[in-house]
């Protein structure tokens, strides 16, 4: 979604780079949270804080995602012009994944294993739903 989203931009603004920036940072931080969730669901009783903590940083990520092709899709001048049909279609399939999260991150409080699952099954479910839009590529002669 990244690439889809930068690649439709004319230039980047101010907000766009330091969003994009802070995005960048949660996502180089993400293997230390994976780290602990793989350590507390093998070996320790910490497994709840830990898929919270994963779960928080997922939640961050999908928030801040949102935000950049919802800041894009509202400057024009942004994106050109065949391109802000396509920002908006990708905010839409950025939308639910906040809502999933809200939702399995709750879960992680009560049950932290199947929220565990619940998490991977946002990431699956968002690569199927990005992949259903796609035509497969064509060779040209």
């Amino acid at each position: 979604m990244h690439h889809g989203i930068f690649r439709r931009l004319l230039f980047a603004d101010f907000t766009v780079t330091r969003l994009n920036l802070l995005l960048l940072m949660v996502v180089a931080f993400l293997p230390f949270p994976t780290g602990l969730v793989a350590e507390a669901l093998e070996s320790t009783s910490a497994e709840r804080a830990a898929v919270v903590f994963y779960g928080a940083t997922l939640l961050v990520i999908s928030v801040l995602i949102t935000l950049i092709v919802r800041y894009a899709g509202s400057r024009p001048e942004l994106v050109e012009g065949e391109g802000r049909e396509e920002v908006a279609t990708l905010a839409a399939q950025a939308s639910p994944n906040l809502g999933f999260y809200a939702l399995v991150l709750p879960l992680a409080f009560l049950a932290p294993e199947v929220a565990a699952f619940g998490f991977l099954a946002i990431a699956v479910f968002a690569i199927m739903r990005g992949r259903g839009g796609r035509r497969p590529a064509t060779s040209q002669r």
